[in-house]
């Protein structure tokens, strides 16, 4: 006989919220502040979190990265249960 667990809406308002939170960010390419030259600016063009414009070298960074955010957004759930 097989089971299933079915979450409540609670539950499934959190693995949406930690789902969606994980799926925004993208390690990619972006312009450093100021524009790039071919903006007129004499930015540079850097890797890392092109949503959070932070410049991040490696994959391993990166993974720490969202997995900070992610759990940043985990937490904000779990606040009204410890209060």
């Amino acid at each position: 006989m097989i089971c299933f667990r079915v979450m409540d809406t609670a539950h499934a308002k959190i693995a949406e919220s930690v789902r969606d939170e994980f799926h925004k960010h993208r390690f990619d390419t972006f312009v450093d502040e100021p524009p790039c030259v071919a903006q007129g600016g004499k930015g540079v063009v850097v890797p890392g979190c092109a949503v959070c414009k932070i410049q991040i070298q490696t994959v391993e960074r990166f993974l720490s990265h969202v997995c900070e955010k992610v759990l940043e957004t985990f937490e904000k759930f779990l606040k009204p249960l410890d209060e």
